[in-house]
């Protein structure tokens, strides 16, 4: 088994290029913010909850999940689709890649925070 998956990934090496992608399915939490600024520009910021069964179900028993929620940034053209088409509870596909950024709060410690800077999105009630 070993040596096929290195074989694969010898074979495949050449076309395989380093990638910082991401794909969520789930439901908008609360309706987006926005963010207009004087350039022009605009930004969306929206709040994304994905669900994962933790256990498996016996015959009778509720399906238990855990939730993680995600903060999704949209620009430009996406931040329009996102002011446009998403409100909470909203079915939602993101497409985008992971950021990890640093600042300081107001009482002075540092927090670190993940995001998912989209590409694109699609409202998957429609």
């Amino acid at each position: 088994m070993f040596f096929r998956m290195a074989t694969f990934v010898e074979t495949n090496r050449k076309v395989m290029k380093d990638r910082n992608t991401i794909q969520l399915i789930g439901y908008v939490g609360a309706d987006p913010t926005i963010w207009k600024f004087d350039n022009g520009n605009k930004c969306a910021r929206l709040r994304i909850a994905t669900h994962e069964p933790i256990k498996k179900k016996n015959h009778g028993e509720q399906q238990q999940y855990s939730t993680t929620w995600h903060t999704v940034i949209a620009w430009a053209q996406s931040a329009d689709y996102t002011e446009r088409n998403f409100l909470k509870g909203s079915h939602i596909l993101v497409d985008g890649r992971l950021i990890y950024r640093s600042y300081e709060d107001k009482q002075g410690q540092q927090k670190s925070v993940t995001e998912i800077v989209a590409h694109s999105l699609m409202n998957l009630d429609r």
